[in-house]
């Protein structure tokens, strides 16, 4: 008979290093286990995990990560992993998600490699529906060089006291995005700040509005990364009324700018494979894929 168990802090490595692992065969590294673990004491992002069957050898595994606003983010390992049991997998995380239900969140999500066809069908099946493709992209800081943003722009830093213009700001770059339209409005403006704010290094100096010729033209989101001397790219967004006049251009340089100030070496994020327009700007200041990840969607709200 299947038991379904509550992962500890103290197991939670053992569940890593299968969670992480980048093929069934190749367990996930010390040094990748402990940078995770890292991003969890750091951020403002809490867990909760289940597995069925040995800690070291579990035939079912869900990890999901509750971030701040109201979404979670559910991981789980291969079905063809050495131990790991369809149906036991199943179980563990339709129990996972009935937990998950009890907290009111707006939504699940679980980021899937597009070959990954098991556990497609297996989220599916558990009531995800396919949202996207997500394209991860990065580049070097400084190659190829890009000169700081020129002309007369005024750049205004996220605390309390603009907080409010930051929404609106944001909510602006809402209208008519190529960028999972689909979750547009599924959540208030103040959840979706506060999930941005869990990714990286929060930086408020790093949060800027783009003020042009006296209108808040578009926002740029950027945070260090916990582990390494990298960036993200969190979020980018020009207002609806303020493009094709060269902000989204505007806003890259900015940010390569920022990157070098803090001494950071690469720049990574991370865009809707249909979003063609935000793909085109993003090669041309030289960023190129190196991962893709199919995303599955889950509301209960």
């Amino acid at each position: 008979m299947q038991r379904i168990e509550t992962i500890d802090a103290q197991s939670l490595p053992a569940a890593l290093e299968i969670l992480l692992a980048a093929s069934p065969a190749r367990p996930a590294s010390e040094s990748h286990i402990s940078s995770f673990l890292q991003y969890l004491r750091e951020s403002p992002v809490t867990w909760r995990a289940w597995r069925d069957g040995p800690v070291a050898a579990p035939r079912g595994l869900f990890l999901a990560l509750l971030l701040p606003g109201g979404t979670a983010i559910g991981m789980l390992p291969p079905i063809d992993a050495a131990t790991i049991e369809a149906r036991a997998q199943h179980d563990v995380v339709a129990h996972g998600l009935n937990s998950l239900r009890t907290l009111d969140l707006h939504y699940a999500e679980v980021l899937l490699d597009p070959a990954a066809k098991a556990e497609a069908d297996l989220v599916h099946e558990l009531g995800f529906k396919r949202l996207t493709t997500l394209d991860y992209l990065e580049r070097s800081v400084t190659y190829p060089w890009c000169d700081p943003p020129a002309g007369s722009i005024e750049w205004i830093p996220y605390d309390d006291g603009t907080h409010a213009r930051f929404a609106a700001v944001l909510e602006s770059t809402y209208a008519n995005s190529q960028d999972c339209p689909e979750l547009a409005g599924m959540r208030p403006i103040d959840d979706v700040i506060a999930a941005h704010q869990s990714s990286g290094r929060f930086t408020p100096a790093l949060w800027e509005i783009a003020v042009v010729a006296g209108h808040d033209a578009g926002c740029l989101l950027l945070a260090p990364l916990l582990a390494g001397p990298a960036a993200e790219l969190v979020y980018m967004g020009v207002a609806s009324t303020s493009r094709r006049q060269g902000i989204g251009g505007v806003l890259m340089r900015r940010a390569l700018e920022h990157c070098r100030e803090q001494q950071l070496r690469r720049l990574s994020t991370v865009v809707d494979d249909r979003n063609e327009p935000a793909k085109c700007l993003y090669g041309s200041f030289g960023m190129r894929a190196f991962a893709q990840r199919d995303a599955y969607l889950l509301k209960w709200r």
